[in-house]
């Protein structure tokens, strides 16, 4: 009996012990009161902005930044149920929580008290709870504030360890509400001014009539671009609702926004279409005229007036010269005209200056501000190229050999441009029926080729031989013969072994300007029948300038060029393939050939110079004699 009475005794003692352990606002470890520190309880995000009948949450949070130690605390909160309302709450980072309720008709939140597990937490941040929340149909704010009221019921929002409330008492300088701003479909209205001189995108849409209102999710970014989309007017600011001074700017729809894109009356801008111009012929012939638009690319009014700048620009016209009363992206055209009579060939340089005809002071529509002109002028370059075009065939002449009864293979028939301008080729058989080639005619640049292919159709033609003759006109005229052999009762027809050789070195020009092409080419024909290779080797003053492999099939030719280009006046030598040939490089001082001296002038200017050197020096002498 005794024995039962003792352990009952310590059981009581133990339970007693543990029931004050859980009383709220008793301390786990001791009742030492310690200083508050710079504990803070808050509710997070500050700023909750919503749309109507949305899910959100909102959280308390304890900031501990010294680590003070924390047993128990206790939440006690109020909002406005007319704009939301809890769904529902969820226990943060102490483990023990001994209660939780709202109530959607007050507007009262309590949770807690919140115990740390066991020992006190210093946690620097701690989540006490998770409300989760939405709102409802109507707009408006929320404060969700913190309560510390003495009742009844007590209404009281603590931190606390043992006897010490770090929030002092309810002191709302440490505590940091929140808000809730709840709006169905916020409205952003744009307006541009003045009205019609540009226009403006949202999120890459252009907004059409100003002012315009759209209605968007609270919470929406929206990007506004000004365009300038009216002639003669430009962007010039963003006024209203804050924004940012850029454009494209970016704003949030957590309210209605109201806008304007400001614009402004630009000055008058020459804008030449095309901003260059070139021409192409060949001596002796004037190119096709072209057309220069002249337009205002500003706003205002455009007077203009043209002159032509440049050395020697005589060959080249415009009309007119000038023209007026241009208002935004409105041109005026000129055609611009070029006579080579007179010209040798190479390269022509002009330009064509085209300047405001008269100052004008012009302004927009009252409220946009003004300007005054002051246009900068704009020059239109002009280059003419003048060349001699020089035609090329290979190979020459054409045979074709077959067995009766049967076509022979097609063939090749090369035609070049080895000289400068442009080669304008046509070609005839002068109706041979046999005969054929594709294609008929062509244009082609400095250094072009175009391949043509000849056909023979023996159908109906007996064994023997056949010929005719191909003439290709350009510039100079050139024949080119062909013959057919049928061959009767011939099983077939041998194949000869390649046959490479070249020939007809051609260098053109043979007198050029520093900086100028010079074409050098030669012929490789295949004189066999099967397909041989030539690798064309080009020397320059004994160096090798360049090289080409080509591959010539049996019974054709090739035209291997090469464009040499020299910066130094001089004699050139060329060795192409075992010939040889020079080309010479003339420039504008005394010694680069600018004077037509050559090598023989020069020895002759040195020979002189010597010889009035030794002369003076006689002279001096002579006068220095004593009497």
């Amino acid at each position: 009996m005794i024995k039962l009475w003792r352990f009952l005794s310590i059981s009581i003692v133990v339970a007693v012990c543990l029931g004050l352990a859980l009383v709220p606002g008793v301390p786990l470890l001791n009742n030492e009161a310690l200083a508050s520190g710079n504990v803070t309880i808050s509710i997070e995000p500050p700023l909750t902005a919503v749309g109507f009948n949305a899910a959100f949450n909102i959280t308390v949070v304890v900031d501990n930044p010294d680590g003070m130690p924390i047993g128990n605390a206790d939440v006690r909160l109020h909002f406005d149920p007319t704009y939301f309302n809890v769904t529902n709450m969820v226990n943060g980072d102490m483990p023990f929580n001994f209660g939780q309720s709202w109530d959607n008709v007050t507007g009262i939140i309590k949770s807690g008290p919140y115990m740390a597990s066991g020992t006190n937490t210093t946690a620097t941040s701690i989540l006490l709870c998770t409300v989760n929340c939405k709102s409802k149909d109507a707009s408006g704010e929320s404060t969700v504030a913190f309560l510390y009221q003495a009742g009844p019921p007590p209404l009281k929002t603590v931190v606390i360890y043992g006897a010490t409330d770090y929030l002092e008492g309810g002191d709302m300088s440490l505590m940091y509400n929140g808000t809730v701003k709840v709006s169905g479909a916020p409205v952003l209205t744009v307006n541009v001014t003045p009205n019609g001189t540009g226009t403006v995108t949202a999120n890459g849409v252009t907004l059409i009539g100003y002012p315009n209102t759209t209605n968007w999710t609270t919470g929406d970014n929206v990007t506004l671009l000004a365009v300038n989309s009216t002639p003669g007017w430009g962007f010039h600011n963003w006024t209203g609702d804050p924004v940012p001074a850029t454009n494209p700017m970016t704003i949030t729809m957590d309210s209605d926004k109201n806008v304007t894109a400001n614009f402004v009356l630009l000055p008058p801008q020459i804008s030449p279409d095309p901003i260059s111009l070139t021409f192409n012929a060949n001596v002796g012939e004037n190119p096709a005229n072209q057309t220069l638009d002249i337009c205002n690319g500003g706003g205002g009014i455009l007077n203009w007036t043209a002159n032509i700048t440049g050395t020697n620009v005589t060959w080249l016209s415009m009309s007119p010269m000038s023209g007026g009363n241009l208002t935004a992206a409105q041109c005026s055209n000129s055609t611009v005209a070029v006579n080579t009579t007179g010209l040798t060939a190479g390269t022509y340089y002009a330009n064509i200056t085209i300047r405001q005809g008269v100052l004008l002071v012009f302004g927009p529509p009252e409220g946009a501000g003004s300007a005054v002109g002051g246009v900068a002028p704009v020059n239109v370059s002009v280059t003419l190229n003048l060349g001699v075009p020089k035609i090329s065939v290979s190979p020459t002449p054409l045979t074709f050999t077959t067995n009766e009864g049967e076509n022979p293979p097609d063939q090749t028939l090369e035609i070049c441009n080895t000289g400068t301008g442009t080669l304008n080729w046509s070609l005839s058989d002068g109706g041979t029926a046999w005969l054929s080639e594709n294609p008929t005619s062509g244009s082609l640049g400095a250094g072009e080729c175009e391949d043509v292919t000849v056909s023979v159709d023996t159908t109906g033609m007996e064994a023997g031989d056949y010929t005719a003759t191909i003439t290709v006109t350009g510039s100079p005229t050139v024949s080119v013969p062909v013959t057919l052999h049928i061959v009767s009762g011939m099983p077939e027809i041998p194949v000869e072994p390649a046959s490479v050789s070249a020939s007809a070195l051609d260098i053109s020009p043979q007198q050029v300007k520093p900086g100028q092409d010079v074409t050098i080419s030669i012929n490789v024909a295949n004189t066999g029948g099967e397909t041989g290779s030539y690798n064309a080797v080009l020397y320059i003053n004994s160096v090798v300038e360049d090289s080409q492999s080509v591959s010539v099939a049996g019974g054709t030719s090739k035209n291997v060029i090469f464009t040499v280009t020299k910066s130094k006046a001089g004699v050139y030598d060329v060795s192409l393939a075992g010939q040889t040939g020079q080309f010479e490089v003339v420039g504008g001082g005394w010694f680069g050939g600018g004077l037509g001296l050559g090598t023989g002038g020069i020895i002759a200017i040195v020979v002189i110079v010597i010889a009035l050197i030794v002369a003076v020096i006689f002279i001096l002498r002579g006068t220095a004699r004593p009497e």
